[in-house]
């Protein structure tokens, strides 16, 4: 979202610093330890809140709404636990 950019553990710091040297520094950007590591089959989010997965970690959840600024609710789209898999939000609605 326009706040903040969550990375999984496998980038690189290379990865990491192109990044932040490619975004605003008003964007905050963090990479999460976690065991589902495709963070967006698992998050979906938009500027206010975001979708995920009901079984990621507390740690995550709390780094998700520090990092992108939003509150966060555990749940499933359509019976499935990858949110982001099956739905996107924005900040005009959810499809």
């Amino acid at each position: 979202n326009k706040n903040g950019l969550l990375l999984p553990s496998t980038t690189s710091d290379q990865e990491l610093q192109h990044l932040r040297n490619s975004l605003p520094d008003s964007v905050a950007i963090q990479r999460i330890e976690e065991r589902h590591s495709a963070l967006g089959n698992v998050i979906t989010c938009n500027d206010y809140v975001a979708l995920i997965h009901p079984n990621l970690d507390r740690e995550t959840e709390d780094i998700i709404a520090d990092v992108l600024g939003v509150e966060v609710f555990r749940d499933t789209v359509a019976n499935s636990v990858l949110t982001g898999s099956h739905c996107v939000l924005s900040n005009r609605g959810c499809l």
